[in-house]
């Protein structure tokens, strides 16, 4: 296994090359983990952009248009340019060896954003890993700084089934003589992260050790780090939840660390944290009722999810109307777990997407876990959109979670539909 993934990195080797190695015209950020990594490489870019330096975005999944994944300075990469992108990387797929393959989507899409980038100058390329690290079509990037976000279960049938086997693949992103940044991790999973760092030689850092955030106010935190040249940092953060302000942190030193070759000044820190946009992610549509969405995928996110409705929404709701979507292959069990006793009334439906687990499957798990809880089945997510927000009252809640991918949706048929 470990070397048909070693193979699929030298198919986008030979990808870059043929393209004029674009990933190395440019200084990146490489982000890997399981929960906040996309919330992360939004939080870096906004204050690099926040200091008045072009900051380039690569994020997946995207939640309703491709060019999403891409952006630079918040603005997603227009289909001009990728139209201008396509003959040449289309050009470099057919000079492949076919011994090789045919790329994937993924790498595909990795080799827009790099060539994208490098035609376009940024100053910081921000890059999120797609799945694991070690192996991952971003890994050919060479970053002046590493970040792991918190690891938890995910994608087990590709990195393994244990927390040592995960942290085994997102730490091969770290590099010798380079800094990285990790995110609170279980103790499983920190000390695999601990014990890499140490054998490549990168300089690790860690969110709980050498940095730390404490709450100020409902919407302020206390940033502190063991480093002298860093001065505490109060701000607010744009983004709701504890999980977020771990994601604030990891970011904060993920700057400090840049420190040698991009210098970004406090008050640009402050204003990127405070105005990040990050659409899908404890988004609110509505307070009365109370609308909700977030892409929450596996236990840790739907839990993370859960905290923070109870800590950081001023609302008192009288019951939870749950609209749940998953993709096949998530932890169900731990989404389901975390979010459906706490409901009133559940709807079970599907994305568009082609890997959208069906509806009918998730019925009995969620029956067992809420049995007192109304579940209705919608295989068109727009009904049960519709049905959740119609059976609402005003001191009601609605979340819509389980996936990115239904989460998109969710804010096309918000956008679009009479209230």
């Amino acid at each position: 296994m470990a070397a048909q993934r070693a193979a699929k990195l030298d198919r986008m080797r030979a990808l870059l090359l043929a393209l004029g190695q674009p990933e190395t015209s440019f200084p990146c950020v490489l982000v890997a983990g399981t929960k906040g990594k996309g919330s992360t490489v939004a939080m870096i870019s906004a204050c690099v952009q926040a200091a008045g330096l072009r900051a380039g975005r690569y994020t997946s999944p995207h939640l309703v248009n491709w060019r999403e994944r891409t952006c630079i300075d918040a603005r997603p990469i227009s289909t001009q340019a990728v139209i201008a992108l396509a003959e040449p990387i289309r050009d470099a797929v057919d000079r492949l060896s076919p011994r090789l393959g045919q790329p994937t989507t993924f790498e595909v899409g990795t080799a827009f954003a790099l060539l994208y980038f490098a035609r376009e100058r940024v100053d910081l390329g921000v890059l999120e890993v797609g799945t694991g690290g070690r192996f991952d079509a971003t890994n050919l990037a060479d970053p002046l700084v590493s970040v792991i976000t918190p690891i938890s279960y995910d994608h087990t049938a590709t990195l393994g089934n244990t927390l040592e086997s995960i942290a085994w693949h997102k730490a091969g992103i770290l590099r010798s003589g380079r800094p990285a940044i990790a995110a609170p991790q279980p103790d499983e999973a920190r000390k695999v992260v601990e014990r890499e760092a140490e054998s490549v030689g990168a300089h690790l850092e860690e969110v709980g050790r050498e940095w730390h955030w404490s709450r100020q106010t409902r919407d302020v935190i206390r940033i502190e780090s063991t480093y002298r040249d860093f001065d505490v940092l109060e701000t607010d953060v744009g983004l709701m939840g504890d999980h977020q302000r771990d994601n604030a942190t990891t970011t904060v030193a993920a700057l400090h660390a840049l420190g040698g070759t991009f210098r970004i000044a406090p008050g640009a820190v402050r204003e990127g944290l405070r105005t990040i946009d990050w659409p899908g992610r404890l988004q609110v549509l509505s307070d009365r009722p109370l609308v909700v969405v977030d892409g929450a995928h596996n236990a840790a996110s739907a839990e993370a999810v859960w905290r923070a409705l109870q800590r950081d929404f001023d609302f008192d709701y009288e019951r939870l109307i749950l609209v749940l979507g998953l993709s096949e292959g998530k932890d169900a069990r731990g989404v389901v777990g975390a979010l459906a006793p706490h409901a009133s009334k559940i709807y079970l439906t599907r994305s568009k997407h082609e890997r959208a687990a069906l509806p009918m499957a998730l019925e009995p798990l969620v029956r067992s876990v809420a049995p007192r809880a109304e579940v209705a089945i919608r295989e068109d997510a727009s009904s049960a959109f519709e049905a959740a927000t119609a059976a609402a009252g005003r001191d009601d809640m609605v979340l819509v979670t389980g996936s990115l991918f239904l989460v998109g949706e969710a804010l096309v048929w918000w956008r679009h539909s009479p209230r």
